[in-house]
Formats: C-alpha cells, structure tokens, sequence
C-alpha cells in the first residue's frame, strides 16, 4: 500500500495520516499538507490552506515560540529588514 501511495497509484486518506506520521516517524502537518494536495487537488487545497491556514509542524511551532519570546510577544511586524534577516539565517 505505501508503495502505491508512494507512486500515486492510490492516494492517503486523510483519516490514515496520523497512524502513517507515527509509522513513517514525520511530522504529521507535513503529512497532512501532502495528503490534502494530493487529495485534493493543488487548487482546492490552496482554497483550504487559505481558509483555514496551512498546519504547522511541530518544528514551526517552535520558530513561532521562539520569535514571541524574543519579541516579548509584541507582534513584530515583518518588514524589508527582518526579512532579509531571516532569509540569511537559511542563506536565501
């Protein structure tokens, strides 16, 4: 089944996905955001990411905690400067 999961014979349910995470040992919003795009198409997913927001990884929510402790929970805004601030930590 993985494999035909793998080469798009088949698609992942949705309902599947946190059993698969927990097997695959990944991080299940990551699953989940490649299983919605497959289940649903790229268009409508981007619909339901638009809606309700993408889910974050566990590793994302980390970066959230960490800029509202740096920040003091302020809110930052992200201007031209924090940007480029942040995408020299990832060398882009």
């Amino acid at each position: 089944m993985i494999s035909m999961i793998k080469i798009g014979a088949t698609k992942l349910a949705l309902d599947r996905v946190p059993q698969l995470a927990k097997a695959l040992e990944c991080d299940p919003a990551f699953l989940l955001r490649l299983a919605v795009d497959q289940s649903l198409g790229t268009t409508a997913a981007k619909a339901v990411d638009e809606i309700f927001g993408s889910p974050l990884t566990r590793n994302e929510r980390e970066w959230i905690t960490e800029l509202r402790n740096a920040s003091g929970d302020t809110d930052p805004r992200l201007t031209a400067r924090s940007r480029t601030a942040f995408r020299a930590i990832f060398k882009k």
